[in-house]
């Protein structure tokens, strides 16, 4: 499994893989993969912005929720300035989003390779 990439404000930040899993528990914290499944036909973008929020504080960047909606709704602004349906813009992010953050919730679970045994399998002495 490869670090988490995340692009914030032109500058790329990682979690190293050796803390992907700690990073997949944080984002649990503010949302499940069942949540952001439901978001496919309901977008939440406050929660979308604080489960960001939480993945980029984790790699180190200082910034707020708050901060992480701003650039959300400037982002969605910019897509429709530049022609874009506002609500097919909405659509987009949120399918982005949402993609980038169930990559973490699966890439951060334990691979059967490195990270101990998978539930439910006991190794033989």
């Amino acid at each position: 499994m490869p670090d988490i990439v995340l692009h914030w404000k032109g500058q790329d930040y990682r979690i190293p893989e050796s803390r992907a899993f700690e990073a997949g528990a944080e984002l649990e914290e503010v949302v499940t993969l069942a949540e952001l499944q439901a978001f496919a036909t309901r977008p939440k973008f406050f929660t979308i912005a604080k489960a960001m929020g939480r993945l980029l504080r984790f790699a180190g960047v200082r910034v707020s929720d708050t901060e992480v909606k701003r650039e959300i709704d400037a982002s969605i602004a910019q897509a429709a300035k530049a022609g874009a349906d506002p609500a097919a813009a909405k659509e987009l992010f949120a399918v982005q989003a949402m993609s980038q953050l169930v990559a973490v919730l699966f890439d951060g679970s334990p691979d059967k390779a490195g990270d101990g045994e998978a539930p439910g399998e006991t190794s033989a002495s």
